[in-house]
């Protein structure tokens, strides 16, 4: 298959309000926030959970007239879902992208350093070199899931609420198992199993189930 960049922009642009706005908010809360950045961070990890809501929300509008638009002219089922995610991950990058650099470069130490007299700076820039990776991880978790909610929601069969649970029930079990400072290797090494196989199943019943996918005018 091909890829199509103009069908990737159109996607792209549905969910460039969110992403203008995701983006400054992100920046500017990872060069001026005046603890140590830690992957458990409440604030960010709420930024997260919000950003990928409102790009799912953007991107899965089944009954509005630009879903029906482009999902009659002629694309295949798997060609939509493939680019649609593929807008998906760029909108998350242009995103993701500055903000890692504000804490890879020395931007984020300088400010801290000199604008606040921070304690933690630069000997604390080591430590936070490693927490973008897992804001990357958060969205590798949500984003699936939440495409396979909207794609599920869009079913004509009964049940299709059922997602939606599934999703909410994921998210306070992550944040359960954030709210714990300390777990052993095993367990951690589970984690990563056990996300790996949501990850991936939420993709392949995303795109499986986006294949019966029913225009709703």
């Amino acid at each position: 298959m091909r890829i199509k960049y103009a069908l990737i922009g159109l996607f792209f642009r549905q969910a460039l309000p969110v992403t203008l706005l995701a983006l400054p908010a992100l920046c500017l809360f990872v060069l001026f926030y005046r603890e140590i950045l830690d992957w458990r961070n409440t604030w960010i990890s709420i930024f997260i959970l919000i950003h990928s809501a409102l790009l799912t929300l953007c991107l899965g509008q089944f009954r509005s007239r630009a879903f029906s638009f482009i999902y009659t002219r002629g694309f295949s089922r798997d060609v939509l879902w493939i680019h649609k995610m593929l807008a998906t991950g760029l909108s998350v990058f242009l995103v993701w992208i500055p903000a890692a650099l504000i804490v890879w470069l020395p931007i984020r130490s300088s400010v801290q350093d000199k604008l606040f007299i921070s304690p933690y700076f630069p000997l604390m820039v080591p430590r936070e070199a490693s927490v973008p990776w897992f804001w990357l991880f958060g969205y590798a978790i949500l984003l699936p899931l939440f495409h396979y909610v909207w794609i599920r929601r869009a079913q004509p069969t009964r049940g299709s609420n059922g997602a939606v649970l599934l999703a909410i029930g994921m998210v306070i079990a992550a944040a359960t198992l954030m709210n714990f400072r300390w777990y052993p290797t095993w367990f951690l090494n589970l984690i990563w199993i056990v996300s790996a196989i949501m990850t991936a199943t939420a993709l392949i019943g995303g795109f499986l189930l986006h294949r019966t996918l029913e225009v709703q005018k």
